[in-house]
Order: C-alpha cells, then structure tokens, then sequence
C-alpha cells in the first residue's frame, strides 16, 4: 500500500470533518513534514489557502483572518521548532477567544527521544493556552479511523468556537514516504453543516433581579474590547445612563448619542471620579485600555459590579466584587430591553456627557501631540464602512484618549489580548484578506512594533491598505514612565532602533512617504486614500514635544476645579 497515498487520506478525512463544520480558511507553511496536510488543503474545493513562509508570521495572520471574519481558521505546519513558532499568537488568541485550529505535523514514535532531526516533544506544546489537544496516531488505511478522524474535524471546530472559544492543537505523527506516487487532481467537495453556536441568555429570575438593581439608580456601561451589539446603545438609551466606550470594543464609532470617549482625561481628577461615583457598573467585553478608567472602576467599592461573559470566567479586581452574568451581550440587551425600563432623570447621563464636551472643547483649542493630530484627522477622513488596525504602547492610548466620537461605522481592531507588540503586522495581513466593507484598511503602530514584524510586508505588500508608521525613535512609551529616570534608560528601555524605512519600503515593493507635520501629512494621507496597493507613511514624532504637549492636555484635568 502506498504509504503516501495513507498519510494524504488521513489528512484528507481530518480536514474534511473541519470544512464540514464551516473551515473556510487554511494558512500554511512550507515544510517536508507537513506535506500530507499541505496536500490535502490545496486540493479540498472549499478551502482558500494562505502561504506564509514565517510560522510566527502565518499564524498571526490566521489570527487577523479569525479576528475580521469571527471563522474559525486552520493553521498548518511541519515539526520541530516551527510549531513552538505559532505560541505567541497561540496566546493572543486563547486571551481573546479566537478560533485557531493548529495542526502540526510530527515525527512518528520510533522517531522520537533517539536524537532524529527536527524532532522536539511536540504533545501538549501549549499548555492552558489551548482549549483542548488531541495527539494522534500514525495515518492508517481503517476505514472506522478515517470516518472517526472525520468526527474529530467537527468536534475540534466546536471546541474552538464560542462559548468558550480559543485554540486547539492536534498533533499529527506522519511516516515517509510523504508525497504519493499518484497525486490525485483534487479532491470532491465537503457537505457543509456549519455549527451553530448556544446564545446564552439569563433565566427569567435573574433578568428581573438585574431589571430591579438597574433601573431608575445611576450605572454606567463599561464596554471593553469585543463588546460590539448595537443593542448596546439602545441599552443606555432606555436606562438613562452613559456608555463608556472603549476604542476597541465597537461602540465608540457607531453612535454619539451614549456613548462617552474622553473619559481617560477627565477621570484622572480624583475629585471628579468621586463626583461620579455609580450605584451599578454593567461591564461588556474586555478591560479598557484606560488606566483612569481602571481606576474609576477600581474605586466603585460600593456598586453592584456585573461582567457579562459568554464563556463565565470571573473578573473580580482588588476590593471590587464582580458578578458574572454568562450570556451573549446582544441576548442579555435584548433581555433587558423587552422590559418596561425606567429611565434615569437626564441630569446623570448629562453631567458625563458636559464633562466630555469639555474635553473635546479642549482638544479643538488647544496644541496637542502629532500623533494625537493624525488620529483625530484620519478618523475624519475615513469613508464610512472602513477599518483601522491600533498597535499597542502610545498608539491605542492616543486613540483612545483623542478620538472622539464619530457617527461613522469604523470597525477597529487590536491585539489586546495579551497586548504585545510582536505580529502586528501579520495580524493586520490577515484582516485585510477578508474585509469585506466598502471602506479603507488603515493600520497604525509604532516603529518598534513594525521592527519586530517586518517580514509580514511580504504578506501585506499586494493588500490595498495604508500603513501609518508612528516613528518616536523607540518605546515612546516609556517617556511617561518612571524608567526614564534610570541611567541606562536609552539603551535598555526606550531602545532606539535606527533604520531607513524608505529602503525597507522599496525592498518590498511598497509605496512610500514620509512627513514630519501636520499639514503634509493630511495631503499625503488624501493621496494614499484614493489610490490602491499598500502605501506606508512613516511619521517622524518629535518625542519630547509629544510628552510636553500631551502633559499639558492631561494637567488641566490633574488640577481640575469646576
């Protein structure tokens, strides 16, 4: 028996239990091992496959793809050091929920603990950062194994899919010879049955016990990364009370009528925290990038503090008892919405919103830092129905406390699960393979999150999206740190890496620009929006004038008398 022919059809049985559960998307990397899996995801019809020759690199752009289209994505790779390549996006998407299906081809037994060649212990490689991990047995002809691997497809989709979404690993030891001696042309298409995931809702006794402790007593809606349903607002509209919209969690940019943006600065006045002291919080998704807000939350010692969460993990924080709801946001907001509410008197969700008008007031007046400048003129300057992708450190801050509110669909992305800067541009690769809205696809990191994923503008380069390049010399971040004290704070924090971007730019075939003021970057901007293919404009930041201007901004609150 053709012991190739074997290894493809039991990889073609794997894969094809995944497509019949709804596997729409394959990202591979090249190796000899793997070779069976790689087969067997070209020739299935219904998977469309992504080369990434960087496992790092390819699994991050799985986890972009997952993040954009909420689908579970597989992931293949040969053995050895190449799977241990795929942990830190393994870990993003654990801390976010996202569906990766990992499947990492192996050394069969007698090859393992005899010093064979790229052999390591591959048999649960990722520990708790995976829902669950299946090792396999060697590819075998039984017709009872095939269909039992076909069963193994669907129930690895289910495990990675919400309520308790994540990754799984299945680990596949594959004897040579890899490649068969007659390759089939392809292979038939799957019968699709794609699972449907529980919408979890409270029971009617809970949903009047919280109905009772909402209404007509002041609360605030936290809504973190994730937290996107658009019944969130008509939530906060029925109860009178504000909706404190993170950036990242979808509700910020969909409506002004709640939602409140500038929190970050006004709640750095302690007196103006303890002025808005709430009776309840009602938390959705995440936590908020904003440390002010943080310790608004931290503070409310005395509310009753809920976090709905699908999957019921427990979010309590120190000296703050917090309450799991485990239920879906749009299921719960229907919920609640389905009854008689009474609303909050205006005067509560009014003195949140002046406080924020304050803000924006402030902002339009006054000098603020360039990036804070490029942010608020690119979310002007968007079409509607476009996508931005923040990095961490200064730019999802900047963001968060700058932008605003806009009535404009702009969906917004992050790796804020674990917040790392390593894969931010594969990640960004990714979620431009499968945006679908009519807009732009715009992303913006520092230079050290672009240094640490500069391989992926071999993904990005033939992507229609533009690329702004926030170049403070180093961990800008750090200038508002006490790190920037210590004496060896330049080499070992802020860590300036100095490179000709212009020449990494053309080394991969992409456009590129580079401004130092305001007034050039908004004409090269509108060049870049109405033109196709990856464009990169590199800002070069002033950095001690961002800290002293953004130090100005945030002192009036500091010192805030009404």
């Amino acid at each position: 028996m053709d012991q190739g022919r074997i290894n493809l059809n039991w990889c073609e049985s794997l894969l094809r239990g995944l497509v019949s559960a709804g596997l729409k998307q394959i990202v591979i990397s090249p190796g000899s091992r793997n070779t069976p899996l790689t087969l067997a995801g070209l020739l299935l019809p219904q998977l469309h496959h992504h080369v990434a020759v960087d496992e790092r690199s390819a699994a991050f752009l799985a986890l972009g793809i997952a993040m954009e289209s909420g689908e579970p994505v597989a992931l293949v790779c040969t053995s050895g050091s190449a799977v241990a390549n795929w942990l830190p996006a393994v870990v993003e998407a654990n801390r976010r929920q996202l569906p990766l299906l990992l499947l990492s081809a192996d050394r069969p037994w007698e090859l393992q603990q005899c010093q064979a060649n790229q052999t390591i212990d591959q048999v649960k490689l990722f520990g708790e950062q995976v829902r669950a991990f299946h090792q396999l047995g060697p590819a075998e002809a039984s017709e009872t194994a095939l269909r039992r691997l076909q069963a193994l497809g669907r129930e690895l989709v289910r495990e990675a899919s919400r309520p308790c979404g994540g990754p799984v690993h299945v680990n596949l030891p594959l004897r040579e010879p890899l490649v068969p001696y007659r390759l089939p042309r392809s292979l038939s298409p799957v019968a699709v049955q794609s699972h449907l995931p529980p919408r979890l809702s409270l029971q009617d006794a809970g949903r009047q016990l919280l109905n009772t402790s909402l209404a007509g007593k002041k609360g605030v809606i936290v809504c973190g990364q994730d937290a996107y349903c658009k019944e969130l607002t008509e939530l906060g509209m029925a109860l009178g009370v504000p909706v404190l919209a993170d950036p990242l969690s979808g509700q910020r940019f969909l409506s002004t009528a709640t939602a409140i943006s500038h929190y970050d600065l006004f709640l750095r006045s302690p007196s103006q925290r303890e002025q808005l002291s709430a009776e309840w919080v009602l938390h959705f998704g995440a936590m908020p990038v904003s440390r002010a807000l943080q310790d608004y939350l931290d503070e409310q010692t005395v509310a009753r503090h809920w976090w709905v969460d699908e999957s019921g993990r427990s979010m309590d924080r120190p000296g703050v008892s917090v309450e799991t709801l485990q239920a879906s946001p749009a299921a719960l907001c229907a919920q609640l919405l389905s009854a008689d509410l009474e609303p909050l008197a205006p005067a509560w969700k009014e003195q949140w919103k002046e406080l924020d008008r304050q803000v924006e007031q402030q902002l339009q007046t006054q000098s603020l830092p360039l990036e804070a400048c490029v942010i608020r003129h690119v979310l002007q300057a968007l079409p509607d129905q476009s996508l931005l992708f923040i990095g961490n450190s200064l730019s999802v801050r900047f963001l968060d406390a700058y932008s605003g509110t806009l009535n404009k669909a702009i969906t917004v992305h992050g790796n804020r699960g674990a917040s790392g800067i390593d894969g931010n541009l594969s990640t960004l690769a990714g979620i431009s393979r499968v945006f679908q809205g009519r807009g732009k696809v715009l992303g913006i990191i520092g230079d050290l999150a672009f240094f640490h994923d500069m391989n992926a503008l071999a993904l990005a380069r033939d992507q229609d999206m533009i690329l702004l390049l926030l170049n403070n010399q180093g961990g800008g971040i750090f200038d508002f740190l006490p790190q920037r004290v210590l004496p060896e704070y330049e080499a070992c924090w802020r860590t300036p890496v100095p490179l000709e971007h212009r020449h990494i730019a053309r080394a991969f075939g992409v456009g590129y620009h580079q401004v130092s003021d305001r007034g050039t970057f908004a004409e090269v901007f509108a060049s870049a929006r109405d033109n196709r293919g990856m464009q990169l404009i590199e800002i070069v930041v002033d950095s001690g004038q961002t800290r002293q201007l953004h130090d100005a901004v945030v002192a009036r609150w500091l010192d805030y008398q009404e």
